[in-house]
């Protein structure tokens, strides 16, 4: 049992002293009970759901909490979306002798029933609405009654929700932009956009979640390659249309590097990765180039264009943060499947397992949740997602793949996890992963639904608050490419990131 999640501001100790009963007033919700004291004498001590496989595997495993604060019995964590809870056996143990211990429902929602559990305790209790447990100590006089509540999920935790963001579209200025490219950068969007009238748009938000995008016309002096746009942990980067790179530390005032590049990989720590292409060859380069750096050419079976954006993830086995990248054009016209890591000196192909190959894919660090064997339980993953992108025969990819090892083995997503039939069908996006805070009343946990989550929280007085994660797609381009760039913004989030984590 996971006792330790009982929590200390909601569950008092109250077991080594007899208290009278003593309502108070709470006007934080309509459906929360007046705060009491339960009295020693009728405290329940325990409570599980006998097993039954026919309605969940390891049912009995469930925990329920014993809130003696506000007299309620509930499950934190809920049961799975669906979950027939209208015939189930309670086993319940109190601190002291009992004369009686009544359970009130309606069956079926229909009719008022009680059972006596002392005489019956093996009779079945409709939990579709909260029911009622009464009970009276053995002086006969000392009477306390309990609502006891089975939480059933009314969505899928593990679904990966889609919604048009409505506060937000592309911060361009003028309708119909031709292109766009999208970084995130100290914890901010930029978003740079060429108009339809030939003019650019630089913008800015910290906080995507409200849209509210700081707009500027955009004029570095020189014609930028807005899809190279890129930023470093300190700069941001951009190519003209020659091919010369230039450097700006605001995205305002712009700096020609003296450099000529092929096309831009992505930021790498301080450093920006790229191509370069001389005497008709290759060669991998950054900026600003490392002491030392020896010049290395690119294999033919990497991606010189159109491929993802570059991840980055730090893990234990590695010195260096690892870059990885997933798809694109190879020099001789090919698609790629394969995913490239760099460690901080050399690129190798890390994927041992099939990827279709795509052009301009999606690729974002989030995370996914599977089952463990042994309880009602799951494990958090940290995950690389990879979706959207173009086959080589001009059809869109719809299927999302995730990989769980750090881009080693790749598997089709569950179905909780693949895009919804009204996302579009897109390639050239840009996806941010990016975290913003949620928050909770713990007063109000036993009426909401909760479910497991990181201990990335903080708590102050009864209020929790946490970071939840959300995945925002900008841009691309639909199937029909005479509509030009796709100007709507989407956000998407797993469902169970935005309960109330378990303490």
């Amino acid at each position: 049992m996971r006792a330790n999640r009982l929590r200390n501001i909601l569950f008092l100790p109250l077991l080594a002293a007899i208290v009278l009963c003593v309502p108070a007033c709470n006007s934080k919700s309509d459906e929360e009970p007046d705060i009491v004291v339960t009295p020693s004498i009728v405290a329940v001590k325990n409570f599980y759901l006998l097993s039954n496989d026919s309605v969940m595997k390891n049912l009995d495993s469930v925990f329920f909490s014993i809130d003696l604060n506000h007299g309620v019995i509930f499950n934190a964590d809920s049961l799975p979306k669906g979950t027939k809870v209208s015939r189930l056996i309670p086993s319940i143990t109190f601190a002291n002798t009992m004369t009686s211990a009544e359970l009130s429902f309606r069956k079926d929602n229909r009719v008022d029933t009680v059972v006596d559990y002392l005489s019956n305790p093996q009779d079945s209790i409709d939990f579709t609405s909260p029911v009622t447990l009464k009970v009276t100590a053995e002086n006969g006089t000392s009477t306390f009654s309990y609502t006891i509540k089975v939480n059933v999920h009314t969505v899928d935790p593990d679904t990966l929700g889609w919604a048009l963001i409505s506060t937000s579209t592309l911060p361009s200025r003028f309708s119909d932009p031709v292109k766009q490219k999208t970084v995130w950068h100290n914890s901010s969007a930029y978003c740079l956009v060429e108009e339809n009238d030939g003019s650019f748009t630089i913008s800015s938000c910290a906080d995507l979640n409200e849209g509210l995008w700081d707009k500027q016309e955009f004029s570095p002096g020189f014609y930028p390659d807005v899809e190279s746009f890129s930023s470093s942990d300190d700069s941001f980067y951009l190519l003209a249309d020659n091919g010369d790179l230039y450097s700006s530390s605001d995205c305002l005032s712009w700096e020609d590097t003296g450099i000529e590049w092929y096309s831009v990989i992505g930021g790498y720590g301080s450093y920006v990765l790229g191509l370069q292409f001389v005497d008709d060859s290759f060669y991998f380069t950054q900026y600003p180039a490392a002491d030392g750096e020896a010049v290395k050419s690119v294999p033919g079976n990497f991606p010189v264009s159109k491929s993802s954006q570059l991840g980055i993830i730090e893990t234990d086995w590695a010195e260096n943060p690892i870059a990885i990248l997933a798809g694109g054009v190879m020099a001789n016209g090919d698609f790629s499947s394969d995913i490239w890591g760099f460690d901080g000196n050399n690129w190798a192909i890390l994927n041992s397992s099939a990827l279709p190959a795509l052009e301009s894919p999606m690729l974002a660090r989030y995370v996914v949740y599977k089952d463990t064997p042994a309880a009602f339980a799951k494990r958090e993953f940290d995950a690389w997602l990879l979706f959207g992108g173009v086959f080589d025969d001009g059809s869109f990819n719809s299927v999302v793949y995730t990989s769980i090892d750090n881009g080693v083995t790749w598997n089709v997503a569950a179905d909780s996890m693949q895009l919804p039939e009204d996302f579009p069908r897109l390639k050239n996006s840009d996806v941010i992963v990016a975290k913003y805070p949620l928050s909770a009343d713990l007063n109000d946990a036993w009426s909401v639904t909760r479910s497991a989550l990181n201990n990335d929280y903080t708590i102050n007085g009864t209020e929790i608050t946490w970071d939840c994660p959300y995945l925002f797609v900008f841009g691309g381009y639909l199937p029909d490419y005479q509509s030009g760039v796709n100007t709507t913004v989407w956000r998407g989030v797993l469902n169970r990131l935005q309960f109330t984590p378990q303490i």
